[in-house]
């Protein structure tokens, strides 16, 4: 009994007079846990900044026609035809990528996907389309802005990983 009462009293001083009785849990040092979420938050606001810097002036030019929420309708929109034409690109081009609220973009994939789907537009040369081209020139991305747009979406992609 002796025994019981000598073991408890040891344990108890533990607890009270370890480190002088000082309470060290206030000191210890803060671990500021950030959840997923906004992990993911702070991953999208980097390549977002880069890409209204550097990325979407060059989007504005070649893209927002028909990825963006202001359409600039050509002269020959008017002709029977052509305007149901425009209009079905314009629907169509919106429903897989909107780049009107920057990134992550409006689209029906993962913005990792909407990455590696412009990637290999461009690469392909798929977009902008051709017929698109013929009559808009300037839309056509030179080879300085492929390389751009192809960093910025390789960075992009690591940052996701």
């Amino acid at each position: 009994m002796k025994l019981l009462i000598v073991i408890s009293l040891l344990i108890v001083s533990t607890f009270s007079w370890g480190h002088g009785g000082e309470d060290h849990s206030k000191d210890a040092p803060k671990v500021n846990k950030v959840s997923p979420d906004e992990e993911l938050k702070q991953k999208y606001k980097k390549i977002n900044m880069q890409y209204v810097r550097s990325i979407k002036p060059i989007f504005k030019r070649s893209c927002f026609d028909c990825h963006g929420d202001k359409t600039n309708y050509p002269w020959y929109y008017k002709l029977p035809g052509v305007k149901q034409l425009i209009d079905h690109d314009v629907k169509e081009a919106k429903k897989h990528l909107d780049f009107s609220k920057n990134y992550p973009f409006i689209s029906h994939e993962s913005p990792l996907k909407d990455l590696k789907a412009i990637g290999k537009a461009i690469h392909d040369e798929s977009m902008p389309p051709f017929r698109y081209r013929i009559l808009h020139g300037e839309s056509k991305l030179t080879k300085d802005e492929i390389k751009q747009v192809e960093k910025w979406i390789n960075k992009s992609r690591e940052i996701l990983k």
